[in-house]
């Protein structure tokens, strides 16, 4: 599981303070903490107040703590990177994962909400929510407005972007424009192994279903519409199909969580399709099953988003109104 930027701070104190390289006594403060990590106050604040309550310090003159319960001397200096440093690292948290530990639920709360109509989101509210800092959260944010799902509206308010009838067309316009032209120059570049893979993947599922995770069906998705696809080579138009990205948000976030799998499969069969083509080495026909592929895929979407804005029940979150 994915540590966020507390836990990861949390463990490393801790790890310190039992293997006594932080000694008994010494004074630890938020300021020092932040620097030496190079992280915002608030996480650390968090950290120190949980390691309090757990007795592994206590409080020491109302500016600060002393590591241990019930330390008889105070010692005063600066940490350092040697009181972190396990076989030579320095010390750290990676604070990549410490806004990717909330994606999931944050995504999964705006796509549902994005179905039923438009909404606000207060940043500082969604902050609050998830007890992170202003800057992991702005992080959380400018991802999901990559991803087409959040608009800045102004300071600190965002816009979810409804996910209507006529933007899922629009969005599958987009790509059934770019997605074959990629797909054609990705099978020229697409190693045989890769695409064996990706074929013993779809007939693994195609053989469980529907004994699989709702996951795997995201995952199954992504290695077509994502990683084939950006073999093309060409960023720009990625960068562009990255804001179509809703389109498998819908069945990431409703199938296998919130509505039941279908009967039937979604989509092994086609996916199939199409790399087999690629196998081929036939990219025009791969492309051709690609466009094909994606105009049935509209149809099924947008009677699972009719479905779930006409009978599914949300629970709006507090940042949103």
């Amino acid at each position: 599981m994915t540590k966020t930027l507390r836990d990861q701070l949390y463990q490393a104190l801790k790890q310190s303070i039992v293997e006594k390289r932080l000694e008994p006594g010494l004074v630890l403060l938020e300021g020092n903490i932040a620097t030496l990590f190079g992280i915002s106050r608030s996480p650390v604040r968090q950290t120190l107040s949980q390691l309090h309550e757990e007795r592994y310090i206590c409080r020491f003159e109302g500016r600060g703590y002393l590591v241990g319960a019930a330390p008889v001397d105070i010692v005063r200096r600066s940490l350092s990177e040697r009181d972190f440093k396990q076989s030579g690292d320095a010390p750290k948290v990676d604070r990549t994962v410490a806004w990717r530990a909330h994606i999931d639920s944050v995504e999964h709360d705006i796509v549902l909400c994005s179905i039923k109509g438009a909404f606000e989101l207060n940043e500082l509210k969604l902050s609050k929510s998830l007890n992170v800092s202003r800057t992991v959260t702005h992080q959380i944010l400018l991802y999901l407005q990559s991803i087409g799902l959040v608009e800045k509206t102004k300071y600190n308010s965002w816009s979810v972007v409804p996910l209507d009838d006529r933007r899922l067309h629009n969005l599958y316009e987009a790509r059934r424009q770019l997605e074959p032209y990629m797909i054609e120059r990705a099978a020229k570049n697409m190693p045989e192994g890769m695409i064996e893979r990706y074929i013993e993947r779809l007939e693994h599922a195609a053989r469980s279903y529907p004994d699989i995770e709702g996951e795997l069906l995201d995952e199954l998705e992504n290695d077509l519409h994502h990683s084939a696809v950006s073999l093309g080579d060409n960023q720009e138009v990625m960068n562009m199909l990255r804001r179509t990205h809703p389109i498998l948000l819908v069945s990431k976030h409703l199938l296998g969580r919130v509505l039941k799998l279908p009967d039937q499969d979604p989509f092994f069969n086609e996916h199939l399709w199409i790399f087999e083509k690629i196998r081929q080495q036939q990219p025009a026909l791969a492309g051709k099953a690609l466009a094909s592929h994606l105009n049935r895929s509209e149809s099924k979407v947008l009677a699972r988003l009719i479905n779930f804005r006409e009978s599914g029940e949300v629970e709006i979150p507090p940042y949103l109104r």
